[in-house]
């Protein structure tokens, strides 16, 4: 995980956060054996976040897979 934060550190990218449920992986959907944990994100470097100042990122309600859908609204 340290190699990945330098990875993103050197490409100078930037988490975009999101909107919406605070995780984007889910397993089971019993309480006693629910894990939730935010697998997915949105990353961008600072030219792209100049061009899009108004973006959002939500993270959408899933059905059939355990991964939440990322929608990214650039216009906002």
């Amino acid at each position: 995980m340290r190699d990945f934060r330098r990875v993103l550190e050197d490409c100078c990218l930037n988490d975009l956060g999101f909107i919406g449920r605070w995780f984007t992986w889910e397993r089971e959907r019993f309480a006693s054996t629910n894990i939730r944990e935010r697998l997915d994100r949105g990353l961008a470097s600072l030219n792209w976040l100049n061009l899009f100042p108004g973006y959002r990122l939500e993270h959408l309600s899933h059905s059939f897979s355990d991964h939440c859908p990322l929608l990214l609204d650039t216009l906002g």
